[in-house]
């Protein structure tokens, strides 16, 4: 029977030596526990959720972040395509020579990518075989099960990837898994960013001793007592459970209460925070009563595709919220030309 495997977590910049890139990315205890894998001819996964090489250029003159045109988000530099990249619109350029903003050619790529990782292990571990799979490296239309293959024959030690590698992977050789930034995402203005954080470590922790060779998990944390990370170390899905949903009472989130979401866009920005504004009064004129109205306010990813984004949020029983969506849907008109009103009821995402 297979054992369960051993968790432990550490801080995500504590290793040695602490001025490499290598000592940034990888501490000391998952270099070494690798380096084990390695000697020991067993397999490792590597998960970081976020691809790329660096999250943003940041010039170290003025502050400026390079942020993609058509979204309000900065945009994520590829180094092997050697492009600055938008993951929401897919909008591409060259990688800046100088500032755009003050013409200062003193630019740094800041953050911390999966191709970043892939070249920290390959000078770390020159002769091990390195498979990275993320949306990057998966493109083709066999491409994602030609990984898989490669590592349920054994001719891959070092499986890096994002979180498409965290499920339903069954291989019994893998007896590692490091998490290098286990708080992507924790830290996002969402309700449900704990329950993904958690739900992905406690997918990917799974990949580790599922054979008779048992397995360790190693967890990178810059928050290594926030009770998340705890949990998902400790295998704790009751305790995880217990304290967000008491943390959703006040104030009331799912699943204490049933949610929607009215998002409103425009291409001017005045335009769609008009609409929403006119939604929220429209909705205070008694409409909106038995339910909970948050807003209006802009969405925390303000811009996506060309268009402004604000949004409305609503609280409340099935049945009240239920009313309250029929009249949104078969009464409000919003304001402006060229204006969309999306409904999204029990939404997965508020971004």
């Amino acid at each position: 029977s297979a054992a369960g495997p051993s968790s432990r977590v550490g801080p995500a910049d504590g290793s040695t030596p602490p001025n490499s890139a290598a000592g940034r990315i990888l501490t000391q205890p998952l270099r070494d526990a690798l380096a084990e894998r390695l000697r020991d001819r067993e397999q490792s996964v590597v998960l970081l959720n976020r691809r790329g090489y660096a999250a943003f250029a940041l010039c170290q003159e003025c502050g400026d972040v390079l942020a993609c045109p058509h979204c309000s988000v900065s945009m994520t530099f590829h180094r092997g395509r050697r492009v600055m990249l938008c993951h929401h619109c897919g909008h591409g350029e060259a990688p800046p020579r100088r500032c755009e903003r003050c013409g200062s050619d003193d630019l740094s790529f800041k953050g911390l990518g999966t191709e970043q990782v892939e070249r920290v292990l390959t000078e770390a571990f020159p002769d091990a075989r390195i498979a990275r799979m993320d949306v990057d490296t998966t493109g083709g239309k066999w491409a994602h099960q030609e990984i898989l293959d490669r590592v349920g024959e054994g001719t891959v030690d070092i499986l890096l990837g994002t979180q498409m590698i965290a499920k339903g992977l069954d291989f019994p050789r893998v007896t590692l898994v490091g998490v290098v930034n286990a708080d992507v995402g924790l830290h996002l203005p969402d309700f449900r960013a704990a329950e993904r954080t958690f739900q992905l470590l406690a997918q990917v922790a799974g990949r580790a001793g599922r054979g008779v060779l048992g397995g360790e998990v190693i967890i990178q944390t810059y928050v290594p007592e926030h009770y998340v990370i705890r949990a998902a170390v400790g295998h704790d899905y009751l305790g995880f459970v217990q304290r967000e949903v008491a943390l959703r009472r006040d104030p009331p989130y799912p699943p204490h209460v049933r949610m929607a979401r009215v998002l409103l866009s425009s291409p001017i920005q005045s335009v769609a925070a008009d609409a929403a504004d006119a939604l929220g009064t429209w909705l205070a004129g008694g409409r909106g009563r038995d339910v909970a109205v948050l807003g209006p306010a802009p969405a925390p990813i303000e811009r996506l595709h060309r268009r402004y984004r604000w949004h409305v949020l609503l609280r409340g029983g099935a049945k009240p919220l239920g009313r309250v969506l029929r009249l949104v849907a078969d009464g409000f008109s919003p304001p402006g030309s060229d204006v969309r009103l999306a409904i999204d009821r029990d939404p997965v995402h508020l971004l």
